[in-house]
């Protein structure tokens, strides 16, 4: 058998990958990409679920990468309206903390006029008795409480919608696909694959390093690779607490004593909140971290410093869960990790008519801007492509609007609960047609193997978004784990086990 001949080679199912992936098969490449894990199992699922300009950017006067960030927010709130939604978020200004009210409002001011033109709602100040309203935040010493607005998004199901956008458009995506060797060639790459356990050789002209914190190891396969750039690997820890009552819609910016922000975000339909994140060197396996018992106090004495909940300090046991993710950052010698750049960068270097890519940094909401700069990059290397094209294109499952989707969810068949078609809309958008259609064709996939979870939901699972476990389904396909009790958990593991 012939080996198979690639245009360009992406290494890393992250959002990143993803996102290079998708725009080099919609500028006519041929695209493959090659993920080791499951799609995004690593940083790219552990965020803090934010579509954000990035506030604290500011202090740092990263002036362009918060417009940049902007203007991304504003395209993913039309691309993906399913995904990604408005968030309003409250910074309460207390007197023992370094920023005062007036220059935390002329940040706000200026985060107001960097989204200018995005339809989101302006910053401003609560008013007293908006303040008494809120039935939690500590009152001691506390001066002004100020608003303003980001996005919320799942960070998961966002780098799947970039990546089943990009097998529309022809590139060979997969996961459990392991890249073991790389020789350099004339013009390009020999490439050695895994293939969920068969070996697999193919080559490539341009090899795009998306890896994340695993860069290092992607570089070292080969002798003709970018050279290395200083690393800093960073985690980013998050707890997550049952939504005390009353609920609360908001979120809220924390000012922290180490001069850190700490977020307290309402999840999945109000019923949780996380709250994170850290930054504490990586010492270990990035694909292993955890958020470690330090982190964890940290996190919970930030909270408790702020809410006063009327059932007592929350407390190690009222954490039901904990994610963390490894951050890759250029190492400029900045003796604090919050001072490093959050803005993308690239290494590169040409091997004949190919070239080799590895990718620094990043952010979730930058992920298509950043996948343009990669493609000039190639077009650099003589690669031969079309121009951009992904700005205002939705992505997979993102062609209709949140009130159409509203819509549909009544259009559902009766077999299915509200609750569960509304679950659907918002994780596979215009997707769920295809839902129905099943249903319709074998009304008997509507049996539920779990509370709210289908045949029918499962296959589409595995033959669509290639899931293979109940970890796939259930962390990164949605997020059932927290929703369900063990007995669900376990329901949906056994039908795995028979039937993926």
């Amino acid at each position: 058998m012939a080996t198979q001949s690639f245009d360009v080679l992406v290494i890393g199912g992250g959002i990143h990958g993803a996102a290079v992936a998708r725009d080099a098969a919609g500028r006519g490449l041929k695209v493959m990409l090659a993920e080791k894990g499951d799609y995004a199992c690593a940083t790219s699922s552990a965020s803090s679920k934010l579509i954000h300009g990035g506030l604290r950017y500011l202090e740092q006067l990263e002036l362009a990468l918060v417009r940049e960030s902007l203007v991304e927010r504003a395209q993913l709130l039309v691309t993906a309206p399913h995904l990604v939604e408005p968030l309003r978020f409250l910074l309460p200004i207390y007197g023992w903390q370094k920023r005062p009210a007036l220059l935390l409002h002329a940040g706000l001011s200026l985060y107001d006029l960097l989204s200018i033109g995005d339809g989101l709602p302006p910053s401003g100040r609560l008013k007293a008795p908006e303040i008494a309203a809120l039935p939690r935040l500590r009152r001691e010493d506390l001066s002004a409480v100020l608003h303003y607005h980001d996005c919320q998004a799942d960070d998961a199901r966002l780098v799947l919608a970039v990546l089943l956008d990009a097998r529309a458009r022809g590139a060979d995506i997969l996961n459990r696909r392991a890249v073991t060797r790389i020789e350099p060639l004339a013009n390009g790459y020999a490439i050695e694959l895994d293939e969920r356990g068969v070996k697999r050789e193919v080559d490539a002209r341009f090899i795009v390093n998306a890896a994340g914190p695993f860069v290092a190891a992607v570089d070292a396969l080969s002798r003709i690779a970018p050279p290395a750039r200083p690393l800093r690997l960073i985690r980013g820890s998050h707890i997550v607490l049952r939504m005390p009552a009353p609920l609360e819609a908001d979120a809220y910016t924390l000012q922290d004593t180490e001069d850190r922000v700490i977020f307290v975000l309402p999840w999945l339909d109000r019923r949780f909140l996380i709250v994170g994140t850290t930054e504490v060197p990586e010492k270990g396996d990035p694909g292993a971290a955890a958020c470690s018992a330090e982190e964890q106090a940290y996190l919970l004495d930030a909270y408790n410093r702020y809410f006063a909940p009327g059932s007592g300090p929350a407390t190690a046991a009222d954490v039901v869960w904990s994610f963390a993710g490894v951050r890759a950052l250029q190492d400029h010698g900045e003796r604090k990790s919050s001072r490093l750049t959050r803005r993308p960068a690239l290494a590169s270097i040409a091997n004949g008519g190919g070239g080799f890519v590895t990718l620094y940094g990043g952010k979730l909401t930058t992920h298509r801007a950043f996948a343009e700069r990669v493609l000039d990059e190639l077009r650099e290397l003589d690669a031969y492509m079309g121009g951009p094209w992904t700005k205002d294109v939705p992505l997979y499952g993102g062609g209709e609007s949140r009130a159409t989707l509203l819509s549909l969810i009544a259009q559902g068949p009766a077999t299915i609960s509200r609750e569960t078609r509304h679950r659907w809309a918002f994780t596979y958008g215009d997707q769920i047609e295809r839902l129905y259609a099943k249903l319709l064709l074998e009304p008997t996939l509507a049996q539920e193997i779990a509370p709210g979870v289908t045949r029918a939901e499962l296959i589409h699972a595995v033959e669509t978004e290639d899931a293979m476990t109940a970890e796939d389904f259930l962390l990164r396909r949605t997020r059932l784990h927290l929703l369900l009790d063990q007995r669900g958990r376990d329901a949906v593991a056994t039908w795995f086990a028979t039937n993926a």
